[in-house]
């Protein structure tokens, strides 16, 4: 996965699956299934924000098992207006899931989430702000805050901003 600046404040997040078999196998029907590259697909989503959302999506799939698979191509416009946030892999699910899609990309798209979240923040944040008054006027404390051991509410990162605040409030540079 990997994010690219964009004008206007956006982002392109790209993402790719690469599935390979290293071995011989026999398929459903008895047939021999050679060793090679199985899927090779790529998702690109035009990110943007306030709030955090999908404006455009577009994937391509360069290898696949079968010609049918580029049929399930159809839901990746489906995903524009999306907003990234909590349920956002439920919705995915519910857009591609199943048999309405291709499980390789709504997979990859889920795992997608959070490099739009760091992507996005990246370039957020490649200019200084000012630290926020407190926690909670932190915009994007619902992403980070539990997301991982580090972000947990009494955990280190939270602890060092919260001790950056302090020191602004009591007139002295983080």
């Amino acid at each position: 996965m990997a994010t690219y600046p964009h004008e206007g404040g956006r982002v392109i997040i790209t993402g790719e699956l690469k599935d390979i078999r290293y071995v011989p196998i026999f398929d459903i029907t008895g047939r021999v299934l050679e060793p090679g590259t199985i899927h090779h697909m790529r998702l690109f989503c035009l990110v943007a924000s306030d709030p955090l959302r999908i404006v455009e999506a577009q994937a391509d799939m360069s290898t696949i098992p079968m010609e049918e698979c580029r049929t399930t191509l159809d839901r990746i416009p489906l995903l524009a207006g999306l907003e990234i946030k909590p349920g956002f892999t439920r919705q995915v699910g519910t857009i591609m899931g199943g048999t309405r899609g291709c499980t390789h990309l709504c997979t990859l798209t889920k795992a997608m989430a959070q490099e739009i979240v760091h992507g996005w923040l990246t370039e957020k944040r490649r200019e200084p702000t000012p630290l926020p008054d407190n926690i909670e006027d932190i915009k994007e404390s619902g992403f980070l805050v539990d997301s991982c051991r580090l972000w947990q509410k009494d955990g280190p990162k939270l602890q060092a901003l919260e001790q950056a605040i302090l020191k602004i409030r009591a007139g002295n540079k983080p």
